[in-house]
């Protein structure tokens, strides 16, 4: 039960960040639409509902606090860490997608970021011109033909569908907090890392949420036609 808990936590972090994208890529991707499976769209719809609720009255409120109380400088810095301990799973899922230009441009800024960037702490390497590839096993198997199945939203999570929800192990145990003892300080981390990245985004999730007509059928399609840009 901890384990499920602990790869919810990390998929509700990756999911917000749009597998290390942002709003703007997100928004943009919805131009480019394409039906989706959604034989659980009644659901679907409650759910985003109980999402956005939960945003509202519980995670807004506590970001705001924490924003006001935490500098900018070490927000940004715990951002840059998160991100960088993604990278590798970024280097190789690019590389079993045969996109060995970009894996090689991911390693460089691991490699970058790990020794220039005092642990990931800064982002040395954007600043020297090296970009980030988001790619993630769900990619991985979308490049390689494997449908996304059917759409879900998942309570806390936001939207998924059911190939990368069944990859969710293999986004957890590829980062070095998976393995923290006890699975209490791997799940507080892990938490306070979403929380974190989250906190950088209050404004355009409170645009997307409430100034969005039609919000459910905006994020499923978004949601899935950005995994489809991300896989070719």
């Amino acid at each position: 039960m901890k384990n499920i808990l602990q790869i919810c936590l990390l998929f509700f972090f990756f999911t917000f960040t749009f597998a290390n994208g942002n709003f703007d890529d997100f928004e943009r991707e919805y131009e480019n639409y394409n039906e989706v499976f959604d034989p659980l769209s009644g659901y679907n719809k409650i759910m985003t509902n109980f999402n956005v609720t939960m945003y509202d009255f519980v995670f807004n409120p506590f970001l705001k606090g924490y924003n006001f109380i935490m500098p900018r400088a070490i927000r940004l810095a715990v951002k840059n860490f998160f991100d960088n301990l993604l990278s590798p799973l970024r280097f190789v899922s690019n590389a079993l997608q045969f996109k060995f230009a970009r894996a090689g441009e991911e390693l460089k800024r691991f490699g970058v970021n790990t020794i220039m960037g005092f642990g990931g702490l800064i982002d040395s390497a954007s600043a020297m011109g090296l970009q980030k590839y988001p790619a993630d096993l769900g990619t991985v198997l979308a490049h390689w033909g494997v449908g996304g199945g059917f759409h879900i939203v998942l309570p806390f999570l936001g939207p998924s569908n059911l190939r990368d929800t069944l990859s969710l192990p293999v986004l957890w145990y590829s980062t070095p907090i998976a393995y923290l003892n006890p699975a209490w300080l791997s799940a507080s981390i892990t938490t306070y890392g979403f929380a974190n990245e989250m906190s950088f985004q209050l404004d355009q999730i409170d645009e997307l949420y409430h100034n969005t007509p039609k919000l459910y059928p905006f994020l499923r399609d978004a949601y899935e036609q950005r995994r489809k840009e991300l896989s070719k």
